[in-house]
């Protein structure tokens, strides 16, 4: 039985594993912290990530994944992760799930949802409709996403033997 990662991972793998995955960016000694190693060794693995292109360095000097990468992995993985008819099923759910929140709210878009936001209503209500918000725009740029994997879908798959193995999670998990 394994007691924690630092068993079953290397040095690099949970340096890796920590940097590549950031949603924002994170000092040396961050890292390393997370990672559980020290930090020359952190320094070490994020140097080499920031080298192979996996992450980049800002100009306070903390790593954060390239952004550019990180883009054309997500819409490599959704297409080799997922069927054409998948992809176009993703984006009929998120317009329904569109079409109930303008209906809900009597709104047209998020926009006007957030200006909702100023009118005289309960803590409570604001807090649900700020959450929903926050789901509308991540739907929105999910679509976005979506739309691009299915124009570039029948290109991708012709550069590989069509036998890519699929994950069978979710667009919205892999957005």
């Amino acid at each position: 039985m394994v007691d924690s990662w630092t068993d079953s991972t290397t040095a690099r793998e949970r340096v890796e594993t920590i940097a590549t995955t950031l949603s924002e960016p994170r000092t040396v000694n961050w890292v390393a912290e997370q990672a559980e190693v020290e930090w020359d060794t952190a320094k070490r693995h994020l140097a080499s990530l920031a080298d192979a292109g996996l992450l980049t360095v800002t100009d306070d000097g903390q790593y954060v994944p390239d952004p550019t990468r990180a883009y054309f992995d997500h819409l490599r993985d959704l297409i080799l992760e997922n069927e054409r008819s998948e992809l176009r099923a993703e984006l009929e759910a998120i317009a329904e799930r569109a079409d109930d929140w303008k209906q809900r709210y009597g709104v047209g878009s998020p926009e006007e949802l957030e200006a909702t936001l100023a009118d005289d209503l309960p803590g409570d209500e604001v807090s649900e409709r700020r959450r929903i918000l926050r789901r509308w725009e991540q739907s929105q740029r999910s679509r976005d996403l979506i739309r691009k994997a299915l124009a570039l879908y029948d290109d991708v798959q012709s550069l590989g033997d069509g036998t890519a193995e699929r994950s069978g999670s979710t667009v919205e998990e892999a957005g």
